[in-house]
């Protein structure tokens, strides 16, 4: 999967959004998990 199928997953997956200038900064499996703990926990 490229990165945008993962993110759209993600905001799926998790009811969240991820904008653009964020998702450019997931680059590892930690960044998307502290990234959507961040957003659930907000």
């Amino acid at each position: 999967l490229d990165t945008v199928e993962l993110v759209m997953a993600f905001e799926e997956a998790f009811g969240i959004e991820i904008p653009d200038e964020d998702a450019e900064k997931i680059a590892k499996v930690k960044d998307a998990i502290e990234y959507i703990n961040k957003k659930k926990s907000v």
